[in-house]
């Protein structure tokens, strides 16, 4: 008898070592407060936005509309925040922690894992006629401590093309005195962009190889400009400056259709001017290759001194013969040098082409 209470006073201990241990395990990890900013070229906090010119605005295009902080242990998130801020306080727990800062995408929803965010995308919307609501992202490592301070530095997820001057570089005087600049835009835009950072499996192309009217982003790919501003003179310059935006293309520029291709496929941007001379329309494609998130590709001055590609006067991304906007000028060698610099800026040609 004696040695059966023994077992079982054994057994009670045991049972009782197993619910302690339990109980230790269970007790969650304590929540600290830590304080996450974000920096990068200009960030403001937007103040009731509204467009005027807007695409022009570089201020526009740092708004901060709303701000969410993600932080993850492991793969598995740990906190979160959503402000209409700067700065976001999220309350998690302490140690080495990954974390990323979503701008101006409040929409994101549903994240538990860190592969989930990564697997979210991004999209090229248009607000109104300014660029004021561009989604961004950046990461850092931190080890995280109670009362902490961390600042993330984020990127737009857009690339910008701008065209600031273009010059009227005639010889002959009959087609000098006849140019009329009628519009600048882009074609082949993209859309759309991933968290992080694969390809997009279901991308939007805008402008495919030349204007589509019912396919475009407005003023963000294509700029009419009025006769009274693009008649120029002999050896004038139109200097308005046109501000257009596309999501990352890494693709070659390629003209026309291959063959047994009997669809648009994708290729590299182009920047687009079409002139009058002469009472014809004449287009001048420039492709733009390697375009990567947060760069400016610019061009300080485009000098015209020939005809380009005469218009046809339609347009049909899925004929092969239909390359009006897109094929090079003869005798304009597009051997572009770009030079590296920060929206991040980057000069086409060293920022003057001629043609």
């Amino acid at each position: 008898m004696k040695k059966i209470s023994c077992i079982f006073a054994s057994f009670l201990a045991l049972v009782g070592m197993v619910a302690c241990s339990k109980n230790t395990t269970d007790v969650p990890a304590e929540k600290i407060k830590v304080t996450f900013g974000i920096s990068g070229p200009g960030l403001t906090r937007a103040t009731g936005v509204t467009a005027q010119s807007g695409r022009n605005d570089s201020a526009d295009e740092a708004k901060v509309n709303t701000l969410d902080v993600f932080v993850f242990n492991g793969d598995v998130l740990d906190g979160h925040a959503s402000v209409n801020s700067v700065e976001a306080t999220v309350s998690c727990t302490a140690g080495a922690r990954q974390i990323y800062a979503v701008v101006n995408n409040s929409a994101v929803s549903g994240i538990t894992k860190l592969s989930d965010l990564l697997a979210v995308e991004s999209v090229l919307a248009v607000s109104g006629d300014s660029p004021s609501n561009f989604q961004m992202i950046g990461h850092t490592t931190a080890t995280l401590q109670a009362d902490g301070r961390v600042k993330i530095p984020v990127d737009r997820f857009a690339a910008r093309v701008v065209i600031r001057k273009i010059t009227n570089g005639f010889d002959n005087d009959a087609q000098a005195a006849s140019f009329v600049l009628k519009s600048v835009y882009l074609t082949n835009a993209t859309g759309k962009a991933m968290y992080g950072g694969s390809e997009v499996a279901d991308q939007v192309w805008y402008n495919r190889r030349g204007y589509e009217a019912s396919n475009n982003l407005g003023s963000y790919t294509y700029d009419e400009i009025a006769v009274a501003d693009g008649t120029v003179a002999k050896g004038a310059s139109y200097e308005t400056a046109h501000f257009f935006y596309t999501m990352p293309n890494g693709f070659d520029a390629k003209v026309g259709l291959a063959a047994g291709e009997t669809a648009f496929t994708p290729r590299a941007v182009r920047l687009l001017v079409r002139a009058e001379i002469g009472g014809e329309l004449y287009n001048y494609p420039i492709a733009i290759t390697g375009i990567q998130s947060n760069k400016s590709y610019e061009i300080n001055e485009l000098v015209i001194t020939r005809l380009g590609n005469k218009d046809d006067g339609r347009h049909d991304p899925d004929d092969p013969d239909d390359d009006d906007e897109e094929r090079p000028i003869v005798g304009f060698d597009q051997g572009f040098t770009i030079t590296v610099n920060d929206w991040t800026v980057e000069l086409v040609n060293g920022g003057t082409i001629t043609i």
